[in-house]
């Protein structure tokens, strides 16, 4: 009951009152058991908390409280890491408010229990959500000021969820949060599902990388002894050492027994009866690979003797026996940190905190692989280690099925929250669909309201002039760039006064045209304010200019012009449309976004403020107390104070070197603080993230001007013609103008139409262009050119070229060139195919030689193009792309104009700061020369000594043309004192309009973007020397160029791919699937839910009858419930394994894992007794055989053949699949892999695409880079010097893993690079051709490296990937589809169909379909009890629309779409639509046919068939779904 607010009482005699926003709440008679209603006391309270000032004071003290944690002060912090009140004047304040707040909050907390009480009555104050979380709070508050408590200070900072109360009250956030609270239960489904493949994946990494990834490579062969007098591994001593050991290392041999041996056990092993040594094994620091132990890796320690040159190999060895035995005493000394972590406590192997030995590690590594950043050193760590093509399949498969598809889902899941709840507010709310069609309306009377024609045709010229000047004004600010001549930037400052002026004119002539009023409300008027204070600064700040930081601002900000175009371009204005009506809801986006980033950086400042600190000499963490804690090094990701730890908090959130922030926080912190991070991943990147691009979507959904749908209806159709076209293909009825002899009654001509009309003609071509493919593939430039192999490539080059001359010489006597419609050339695969074969004889003809000749070679990569059309799966594909290409042009320009302006103002700003002083002659310089450099001063106030120390003979130091008064720049002092070392900070940087776009599309993939910022928040200004953290403001800027540039902009790409995707399937109801898949897709999806099942008759056979009763579902209901438990089981014991256990707990292991095997053998002995050969008949049952025959023949193996680690390893693999079982039982499971299943068609079908794409691009690559020398980026791992390299690559860009930084290695040309290679000797393409081999050493890739990657990632990134989302949330929406029908419903239908088809052949008769309505109950069947009422079964309409086949016979399918739709139509929510059946005979018809003449014989059919069903009730055969 609602009640007007102004109506509230005063509660003086009633139960009843009224809140602030007028809704009537119940009060308890009795608060807390003894203040009643009619207390003065308690009516007081109730009126304090009804007031509406009550809630908002209590709004604003949370406000003060959150901007009070917010400016604690962690500089001055205690011994705890705490703020200390003593030392700052901030702690201070901080200290006495927060007494204040929780007064004021505990008071608050007593008057609300006092008003509505504590536990009983509905609305007590425990009985609401908020008010058990205010009540936590404040307890926990009271409690952290209690001095002998621990200090729970952290906990403080979740009060800043208390705004959610007020926020929630807001429509357009409240639409957000309730979409989150919605979700809720889906998204745990969601998590549920991710959680179980990470568990799956993570048992399986124990299996076969259990203790793999601590091997390294040894300088001895065996451990050696610690020196006497030498602690530490940075003494002098310490490398005199090490050399006397490499010399003779069997004089200081640890221990005299080997360091493994195949007969050891665990408890036999020495290193387990003699425990951990006084010992170390030196590693070789200048090697950072994982070595492999078994020799099967990609890594053997080889090594080139300087002395000998003579290629060794080490020994590759673990501080680890083979069994997890410690070897060494984990002693501090002498590395600083624990002596067994030696071999992998470094930055490169994650500090070795990634590996297998555990579960939870396997767990951690294995989610830190599904958000896709630094996989790939996971990857190549186990590549090195164990086996190189397992490896990659398995990481290939975690990343596909969680980083794109699973993860996917959760956006599903929001979209569908924020449908619901759209829905829900469009049925209540109509009014407000009024009032916002009276504004939409309103909108579009001021956009069509015009002046009189002669204005309007005064005006269209006037529009003309502006936008020639709009795009002249952007190309004269786009000019501007680092080392400009005066003479061109006074130039272009006069253009820009000149466009200020005529823009000035413009605002002038627009105000007497449209009126102020009018005018000043639209976005021409508030670029012309800027105009109007940009001639402000022109007329009255003296020497005004572009240098000026305001004035570079208002320049920059008049780019924003450039949209006015959007007027003249129809879908532009239409996605600009979109963008704006989105904005309302960004902002409240914004707003939880920013509360969201507010409480992790508070707790993250509670938790890890001043921790991360360590030593410049290991990496160590350093504690407060510990030497050298003030000079040590802080990373730049820190919790240091509020600002860089929102800083921090908003890396986490854009993924970038997140797991290396965790990393940081675990060594400072231990392992608690990864559970901070993760939260943060999981909440922030999975959930919140995803929100805004369900939001984004939704727009999308509602913009129905977005896409142009009636020019896609006609695309769609010219496609389905031309299709058609092709395949009605005739003979040409006219002559060619080429072949004007051939006539059309040419015998040749008739034969070549002949052979092409034919089917094998397309399958040998297919075949010939996969091959000939393939073939390119193999080609490699690194390969001898005089070699058997080269040749034979070549000649097989030959051959392929010239058939597929033919074949294109064939189709042109066929059908002709250009002149007819159907001519070879008006197919646009046809003109592809003749212009790849036109590049193959070309570069066969050698025409042309050298780069030229290469890139025509390099071209010969388009023949796989040829695929495209000769398959379907592909092909559709291809189409869905090129329809959506209009509206991903759009997004593009959009995009476009965005980097732009954003560059446009960078440049302005950051030109030429991008530059710092280093290298050896830097390093050398003194203090003193170090200030003068960073902080030039006068060059007269130099001292006479210290100016002497400046080089003028050196080229680029002008030292003699500086006066007294000259202040020399950075770049300038670099010059003279370390010439040759001013160079970029970065590779990328603003110096020109090109590449600040370049750069900001870099970061726009938020790979590398921290640099980028760093870069920016150190500069100092123009060709002076970085300093740290020098304008740190200038993160927002980055900051909200990722919220506009890549959050925002270039999420519309997935917007308007998604668009166009529903928008193609609406209007062909076509998806990205064939229709060959699209059937199997919904029978998949029918099966799902409505597979029909044996009957199963319990045998006659007493023992067989007792095994059939014991593992029915039905008869023995805790059977099922006990093999899932045991499933659950087994697969517990297996993640209690860990490396090292020890042989009693192996044993233990063992032995369950020996009981499961049993139980699991059990059932499937007994379920072949009961069931027999009708065992076979469900494929689950088949799927548990194969599992304990696999788990048993590994038992066996693992007996009698303990080194067969590698089969068995495989064998427990399968056993790992067992936990699929579990899909069937758990619903919520079964349904999310149902979608999985769904999308498997289109999934390959893009998957093709992408192989393709990746096989052209890695082609290209190594034609291109093979030659590259390695560097920083470029290593044995990641290189194009083979073609599985290539692709791996590919793999690795295609998840945004530091492309760019790759990219940007791939442009330095190291010292005597070659530009043309010529092959001397074998180069060295892996560690395997070494010695024997030279190295490659050409030059940087150049521009070409740039438009392959940057076209790479376009069409990856942004155009393909986007298709995995569509794929989800199409199959996510289908999978929910006719919910009409419940559980119960489809298992009473699955119930009453295997009556009348015992044998699940799918099929019933039509004559039974009658009897099965009538046994079906309502709402799915008819339930007539009268037989003799036949006509009101025969009246259905949905009856009439079921398809007999030629047999006679109804498809299960067919018969549940007919009742499903009639339970819809019933409910109201379509109306029935009539259609023709394939066969041309409807349920009518046969029903006239046959059963008219036959209803005696139908009668006593169905007293049969109830007389069987009651039998068969007895059995119960119902829940045999279940078996």
């Amino acid at each position: 009951m609602r009640v007007h607010p102004s109506e509230h009482n005063d509660c003086k005699n009633t139960e009843r009152c009224t809140d602030e926003e007028g809704i009537e709440v119940k009060y308890t008679r009795k608060s807390l058991g003894f203040i009643p209603i009619e207390s003065t006391f308690r009516r007081k309270c109730i009126q304090l908390v009804s007031d509406p000032r009550f809630e908002t004071f209590i709004i604003f003290m949370i406000v003060l409280n959150a901007i009070s944690m917010a400016c604690v002060d962690y500089r001055f912090i205690d011994d705890n890491y705490q703020p200390d009140p003593t030392k700052s004047w901030r702690n201070n304040i901080f200290e006495i408010t927060e007494v204040f707040f929780a007064v004021v909050f505990i008071l608050e907390c007593f008057v609300k229990i006092f008003a509505f009480g504590l536990f009983r009555g509905q609305n007590a104050y425990l009985r609401n959500g908020l008010n058990i979380f205010d009540f936590v709070i404040v307890v926990l508050s009271v409690i952290s000021v209690i001095p002998i408590v621990p200090n729970l200070s952290a906990l403080r900072s979740f009060r800043v969820l208390r705004p959610l109360r007020s926020l929630v009250k807001l429509p357009g956030l409240r639409k957000i949060v309730g979409a989150l609270v919605k979700s809720y239960k889906d998204l745990s489904n969601v998590m549920l599902l991710l959680g179980f493949l990470i568990f799956g994946f993570s048992l399986t990494g124990m299996m076969f990388w259990k203790g793999l990834l601590h091997a390294r490579c040894r300088l001895t062969p065996y451990p050696i002894k610690m020196p006497e007098n030498c602690t530490d591994v940075n003494d002098i001593c310490w490398s005199e050492y090490l050399n006397k050991v490499i010399v003779n290392p069997e004089e200081y041999r640890c221990s005299s027994f080997d360091n493994d041996d195949p007969s050891w056990t665990q408890s036999t092993s020495p290193w387990f009866q003699y425990g951990p040594m006084d010992c170390i094994w030196p590693i070789d620091d200048a090697d950072e690979r994982i070595c492999s132990l078994s020799g099967k890796g990609n890594h053997h320690c080889l090594y080139m003797d300087q002395s000998t040159q003579i290629l060794q190999e080490r020994t590759c060895g673990s501080n680890y026996d083979r069994f997890g035995n410690p070897r060494f005493i984990d002693s501090h000394i002498p590395y600083g940190y624990p002596r067994m972590r030696s071999g992998t406590f470094i930055e490169s192997l994650n500090y070795g905190f990634t590996n297998y030995d555990t579960f939870l590690s396997a767990f951690l590594t294995s989610f830190q692989v599904i958000t896709l950043e630094g996989w790939t050193d996971l990857l190549y760590q186990i590549m090195d280690a164990w086996m190189v093509t397992p490896a990659i399949l398995i990481f290939a498969l975690q990343v596909v099925i969680c980083g794109y598809i699973v993860l996917n889902i959760v956006l599903a899941v929001i979209t569908k929250s924020l449908d619901e709840i759209q829905n829900e507010e469009d049925l209540n709310d109509e009014q407000s669909w009024g009032n916002s069609g009276h504004f939409s309306n309103t909108v579009d009377e001021q956009e069509n309201s015009s002046p009189p024609e002669q204005r309007l045709k005064k005006i269209d010229y006037h529009s003309i002039f502006i936008m020639v000047c709009i795009v002249l004004n952007t190309i004269v600010l786009s000019l501007d760039h680092y080392g400009i001549k005066d003479k061109h930037a006074q130039l272009l400052e006069t253009f820009n006064t000149c466009f200020t002026f005529i823009f000035i004119c413009d605002v002038i002539v627009c105000n007497i045209v449209y009126g102020p009023r009018a005018y000043w409300r639209c976005f021409d008027g508030i670029v012309g304010a800027i105009s109007l204070i940009e001639l402000v600064f022109i007329l009255c700040v003296p020497h005004a200019t572009s240098g000026s930081s305001a004035f570079s601002v208002l320049r920059s900000l008049r780019l924003f012009r450039i949209f006015k175009m959007a007027k003249k371009w129809k879908s532009l204005q239409s996605l600009l449309r979109t963008i704006a009506s989105t904005i309302s809801e960004i902002w409240n986006f914004a707003a939880l976004l920013l509360l969201f980033m507010f409480i992790y950086s508070l707790i993250g400042m509670q938790i890890l403020a001043n921790r991360l600190r360590f030593s410049n000499m290991n990496n160590v963490a350093l504690k407060l107390s510990d030497e050298g804690y003030e000079e040590a090094y802080v990373p730049r990701a820190n919790f240091d104070s509020f600002y860089w730890s929102m800083v921090t908090v908003f890396q986490i959130l854009t993924g970038e070197n997140w797991n290396t922030i965790m990393y940081d926080c675990w060594k400072a912190k231990g392992m608690v603080a990864t559970f901070y991070i993760i939260s943060l991943i999981i909440i922030g990147v999975f959930i919140v993230m995803n929100l805004f691009l369900a939001i984004l979507l939704k727009n999308f959904e509602e913009n129905g001007d977005l896409v142009d749908e009636q020019k896609l209806e006609l695309a769609l159709e010219s496609r389905e013609d031309s299709q058609t076209k092709k395949r009605d293909v005739k003979r040409p009825s006219t002559i060619q103008l080429l072949w004007a002899k051939i006539g059309k009654d040419n015998r040749f001509r008739k034969f070549c139409l002949k052979i092409v009309e034919k089917k094998w003609f397309d399958v040998v071509i297919t075949v010939l262009i996969v091959i000939s493919s393939l073939l390119l593939a193999l080609d490699n430039p690194l390969l001898d050119p005089s070699s058997f192999f080269i040749k034979a490539l070549q000649v097989c080059d030959y051959v392929f070229t010239m058939v597929f001359v033919g074949e294109a010489i064939v189709k042109i006597l066929a059908y002709g060139l250009f002149s007819e419609s159907k001519a070879y050339l008006r197919s646009a695969w046809n003109v592809l195919d003749f212009f790849i074969v036109i590049i193959s004889v070309l570069s066969l003809a050698k025409v042309w030689s050298g780069s030229a000749l290469k890139s025509l070679r390099t071209l010969r990569v388009l023949r796989p193009l040829r695929m495209v059309n000769k398959f379907p799966e592909l092909k559709i594909v291809v189409d869905a792309l090129l329809l959506s290409f209009p509206s991903v042009a759009n997004v593009g320009v959009l995009c476009g104009l965005f980097f732009l302006i954003f560059a446009s103002f960078a440049v302005n700003f950051l030109k030429g700061t991008f530059y710092h002083c280093s290298g050896p002659r830097f390093d050398d310089l003194s203090e003193e020369q170090l200030d003068f450099l960073v902080k030039p001063t006068r060059w007269g106030d130099a001292p006479q000594q210290f100016r002497e120390l400046f080089l003028p003979d050196i080229e680029g130091c002008n030292v003699n043309a500086w006066s007294d008064d000259t202040i020399p720049t950075s770049m300038e002092v670099c010059n003279c004192l370390a010439p040759g070392e001013w160079k970029l900070t970065i590779p990328q940087n603003f110096d020109n309009i090109i590449n600040g776009i370049a750069t900001l599309f870099e970061i726009s993939t938020t790979e590398g973007w921290t640099d980028v910022m760093f870069a920016a928040v150190d500069q100092r200004g123009i060709e002076m020397q970085p300093r740290q953290n020098s304008n740190p403001m200038w993160a927002i800027f980055f900051i909200s160029f990722l919220i506009f540039g890549s959050f925002f902009v270039l999420e519309l790409f997935v917007g308007v791919t998604i668009d166009n995707f529903n928008k193609i399937r609406t209007s062909t109801g076509r998806t990205l699937m064939t229709e060959g898949q699209k059937n199997w897709a919904r029978t998949q999806q029918f099966i799902m839910k409505i597979r029909p099942l044996r009957k199963l008759d319990r045998p006659e056979n007493s023992f067989r009858a007792k095994c059939f009763d014991f593992v029915m579902p039905h008869s023995n209901q805790h059977f099922e419930p006990f093999i899932s438990a045991c499933i659950i089981g087994s697969a517990l014991v297996t993640a209690m394994t860990s490396f090292g256990d020890s042989e009693e707990k192996q044993f233990i292991i063992s032995s369950l894992n020996y009981t499961f095997a049993t139980i699991f053998t059990i059932e499937i002995v007994l379920k072949l007794i009961a069931l027999s050969a009708r065992f076979f008949d469900d494929r689950w049952n088949i799927f548990d055989l194969l599992v304990v025959c696999g788990t048993n023949f590994g038992l066996v193996i693992n007996i009698f053949i303990s080194s067969a680690s590698s089969v068995v390893g495989v064998i427990r693999l399968a056993r790992i699949c067992r936990l699929f079982r579990l899909v069937r039982n758990l619903k919520k499971l079964r349904t999310l892999f149902n979608t999985l299943i769904m999308s498997v068609p289109s999934i390959a079908n893009i998957g093709f695409l992408m192989l393709l794409l990746f096989f052209m691009y890695a082609v290209v690559g190594v034609q291109s880079f093979s030659f590259l020398p390695n560097n920083e980026e470029i290593d044995d791992h990641a290189n194009f010097r083979s073609f599985g390299n290539a692709m791996l690559l590919l793999l690795r860009f295609s998840t945004g893993e530091n492309w760019n930084g790759f990219m940007r290695s791939m442009m330095v040309n190291q010292p005597n690079c070659s530009e043309s290679p010529v092959y001397d000797s074998p180069w060295c393409i892996s560690e395997a051709d070494l010695p024997e081999c030279r190295h490659v050493n050409g030059c940087g890739a150049g521009l070409f490296g740039f438009i392959y990657f940057y076209s790479f990632t376009l069409l990856m990134s942004y155009v393909v990937m986007n298709l995995f989302v569509g794929i989800v949330l199409e199959a996510f929406e289908s999978s929910n589809e006719g919910e009409i029908l419940k559980a119960e419903d489809l298992a009473a239908f699955t119930a009453a169909w295997s009556r009348f088809d015992p044998e699940a052949t799918w099929f019933i008769q039509a004559e039974e379909v009658k009897t099965l309505l009538q046994v079906l109950e309502p709402p799915l069947g008819l339930g007539v009890k009268d037989f003799h009422s036949t006509d009101k079964i025969l009246d259905d309409p949905c009856l009439k629309e079921l398809s007999v086949n030629e047999n006679g016979k109804v498809h299960v399918i067919d018969a549940a779409t007919a009742l499903a739709k009639r339970l819809t139509i019933l409910k109201g929510e379509i109306e029935l639509e009539t259609t023709d059946t394939e066969s041309g005979r409807t349920l009518d018809d046969v029903f006239n046919e046959r059963m008219i003449k036959k209803r005696r014989i139908l009668r006593a059919i169905i007293n049969l068939a109830r007389a069987s069903a009651l039998a068969s009730s007895r059995v119960g055969n119902e829940d045999t779904e279940k078996i």
